[in-house]
């Protein structure tokens, strides 16, 4: 029986990569406390540990760093010589670039940056991923963009929390909500993922949609889901980038187009989710 080790596995990515486990794969699910180095050699080794919340990444940095650096050496030290092992990145680190974001492009943020913690530490992970690549290993990175799908309460995440707020009647944006995000249905991203770590030829790939919104129409789509009000702020908030979304066309490439989970199906099927549970 071949071994995996998982981490981030109560997380919105991690739950659902177990959801989708092969059956003649026994999994070791690591939690942010544990010693990686309790765990056994691996066949396969999926990283989705940290936060993808500012809120949560930000409250505590150097934990935010450890996670996608030092953790990813270590698990890095736990693949064997033929496993396959897969970092999930984000899209993050191509902030100040041209949406959509190719996997050529080059980000404009620097340790000043207030999330720096964040994409510079990912960047970091994504660097130490190669250097074992060069050393023979196949490790595979997928930048992760704008994944959805329902999590605990409290998540942090715009789309999550515009659920909450239109669970309880009302959707009050801080801004105008001009902004363009193009959402991945989870189930569709991790699928994305396992084609990656499983069968990818190339070191780098994009994961994300085709579900382009602004944040305004996002709520508006909430708000008639669930019969809430959706108020507009006055002004636009100058630290959201204008648009966020990246391009698949490498993923497409090797393993064609898949049909994704629309928008509004997907927002269905997270909002039942959410009432359910």
């Amino acid at each position: 029986m071949k071994t995996l080790l998982l981490t981030g596995a109560t997380g919105l990515i991690g739950t659902n990569f177990l959801k989708t486990m092969p059956s003649d794969v026994f999994v070791f699910g690591i939690g942010k406390e544990d010693n990686v180095a309790m765990y056994p050699m691996a066949d396969y080794i999926i990283h989705a540990g940290g936060y993808g919340q500012p809120a949560k990444f930000m409250a505590d940095e150097l934990a935010t760093i450890c996670v996608n650096t030092k953790t990813t050496l270590e698990l890095l030290r736990k693949l064997k010589p033929d496993g396959k092992f897969l970092f999930i990145s984000t899209s993050e680190v191509y902030s100040g670039a041209e949406p959509p974001y190719k996997e050529t492009d080059i980000g404009t943020t620097t340790p000043t940056h207030p999330r720096a913690c964040y994409i510079e530490s990912k960047r970091c992970g994504e660097t130490i991923c190669m250097a074992y690549r060069r050393m023979g290993y196949d490790v595979k990175i997928a930048r992760l963009c704008l994944a959805y799908g329902a999590t605990r309460k409290g998540d942090a995440r715009v789309l999550n929390q515009l659920i909450e707020h239109g669970m309880d009647g009302k959707i009050q944006l801080l801004d105008k909500g001009n902004s363009v995000r193009t959402y991945c249905y989870v189930e569709d991203a991790v699928g994305m993922m396992w084609d990656i770590l499983l069968y990818g030829t190339q070191p780098l790939y994009n994961v994300g949609g085709y579900s382009k919104t602004t944040i305004a129409g996002l709520a508006r789509k909430i708000g008639k889901i669930l019969g809430a009000e959706v108020f507009l702020g006055k002004e636009n908030k100058e630290d959201a980038p204008e648009e966020v979304s990246v391009d698949v066309s490498l993923y497409e490439k090797e393993f064609g187009k898949r049909e994704l989970v629309d928008l509004e199906t997907g927002l269905k099927k997270t909002i039942r989710c959410y009432i359910e549970h």
